[in-house]
């Protein structure tokens, strides 16, 4: 009870900054209590952290534990990306803590943290198999990444710190069916930060990029995550019978992938996974990557990072795909991402690995907040899909889709090329998309009923009108 507590108030500080705290059951006559003001965020922050640190004290040990019930790592794992996301929040939002809980403070607590979980030896970075549904070769490119995200059967996964476990025919979810649907897709600022397979920035001399003039181009001796992130020639569809399809290109139309860049991730050839309401593999609620992942950003943010941790963290991920290693003096990028503050190239390649590993296993929006980055989201490339050349034009008019035009997909003109473009009506400099260091966006606005029932709590700035 204490971790959803937790839990609980840790996402109500995050969404709208001071809130009421309470730790015992109130009657409807505690009119007092009911009634009362926001308590500091800071303050309900060092609550939040007490009451992962008596779950941590009371709850077993995985090894313990009963499959898929919670336990020691789950709450630490928990815990740390708590520490992470006030840690930096504070660091790049130049707030001074209020308790003891300062940015250091946050940060040494998850590299504690995650400290504990590594040297536990109960986990590990694996390379998944194929989740069952071929055995056909995939052109010598195996899916130790992506086949990760459709296991059947996580109960034994050395990656998996807690996993929700689902069965055929007993309890099942749709993502087999839903996934790279639905108008969704991964931008073209996400496919250009994949690093080339040995580690350089694409746009860097000699890198060896064969440029976006098509698919086949665009992936070509790439970080080997993306071609497993994207539908591609290069993997099947679908296998049904024994037997291999694959989409004649990427689907882009309304309904679908509208960038041209489905997102694959959660995608099994399976047939089976794509009925309706059938999808039975199992999910990740906290994976070992991101453990990782906290570690060394912690470290890096606390300017004691070295080679040895980045082998233990970074260079973990990488290996995973067989791709080079992250050392403590990377080449800089040649056309970097826009933070709207300067960032060492290591500290600037972490985030990247962040960004890669975890896409779409929703951490990129609080990413972007804590950081104080949103001047990213200025960058119109976020907005686009795929660009439209003479090849891909012609491997899509086989397809039957056509850009442009009142009946083509939507499209537009940057720098002298053509972008697949889902806002045509709004423009690639939309105001909308610039964040202010006083933005009312960095928290949400109060419930206005909530606001009418208790009238000493007061609307967050900016969302008053």
């Amino acid at each position: 009870m204490r971790f959803m507590r937790g839990l609980l108030y840790y996402s109500k500080i995050k969404t709208f900054g001071d809130v009421p705290w309470y730790e015992k059951d109130l009657q409807t006559s505690d009119t007092e209590e009911l009634y009362k003001a926001r308590d500091k965020r800071d303050f309900v922050l060092g609550k939040v952290i007490e009451d992962f640190e008596f779950a941590i004290q009371w709850l077993p040990e995985k090894a313990d534990s009963e499959k898929g019930r919670l336990h020691k790592d789950a709450a630490r794992t928990q815990l740390a990306r708590i520490c992470l996301y006030f840690g930096t929040y504070m660091k790049y939002h130049n707030e001074t803590a209020a308790t003891e809980w300062t940015s250091q403070t946050l940060l040494r607590k998850a590299v504690e943290l995650t400290e504990t979980i590594m040297n536990s030896g109960d986990y590990a970075i694996v390379k998944a198999s194929d989740a069952g549904a071929a055995t056909i070769a995939y052109e010598g490119y195996p899916l130790y990444y992506a086949n990760l995200f459709v296991q059947e059967d996580l109960s034994d996964c050395k990656e998996g710190i807690l996993c929700r476990f689902y069965e055929e025919g007993v309890l099942t979810h749709e993502t087999g069916r839903q996934v790279g649907e639905n108008g969704t897709g991964l931008s073209k600022d996400f496919i250009e930060s994949f690093l080339m397979k040995d580690g350089t920035p694409i746009y860097n001399a000699n890198s060896g990029y064969l440029g976006d003039e098509n698919q086949e181009n665009e992936i070509a001796g790439r970080d080997p995550r993306l071609y497993q992130l994207i539908d591609n020639q290069h993997k099947p569809y679908r296998v049904q019978n024994g037997k291999a399809s694959q989409n004649q290109v990427a689907d882009c139309s309304a309904s679908k992938s509208v960038t041209g860049y489905p997102c694959t991730k959660y995608h099994s050839a399976n047939t089976k996974q794509a009925e309706a309401r059938n999808t039975y593999y199992d999910w990740f609620v906290y994976r070992y990557a991101e453990v990782l992942l906290i570690h060394a950003e912690a470290h890096a943010e606390l300017g004691d990072i070295n080679q040895g941790i980045l082998d233990k963290t970074i260079n973990q991920l990488r290996d995973r795909v067989e791709m080079a290693h992250l050392s403590m003096n990377p080449v800089a990028d040649a056309a970097p991402i826009d933070y709207g503050y300067q960032l060492s190239n290591l500290l600037y390649e972490i985030r990247r690995e962040r960004r890669i590993e975890l896409v779409a296993e929703d951490h990129r929006m609080d990413d972007l907040k804590r950081w104080n980055a949103m001047k990213l989201l200025e960058n119109p490339k976020t907005m686009f899909g795929l660009k439209v050349t003479p090849s891909v034009e012609q491997e899509y008019a086989a397809a039957n889709v056509t850009f442009g035009g009142e009946d083509g997909r939507p499209v537009v003109e940057y720098k002298g090329a053509t972008y697949l473009y889902q806002y045509p009506s709004k423009s690639i400099d939309d105001a909308g998309r610039k964040w202010s260091e006083n933005d009312r966006r960095w928290l949400y606005p109060l419930p206005s009923n909530e606001l009418v029932l208790n009238t000493n709590l007061v609307q967050n700035p900016g969302w008053s009108n």
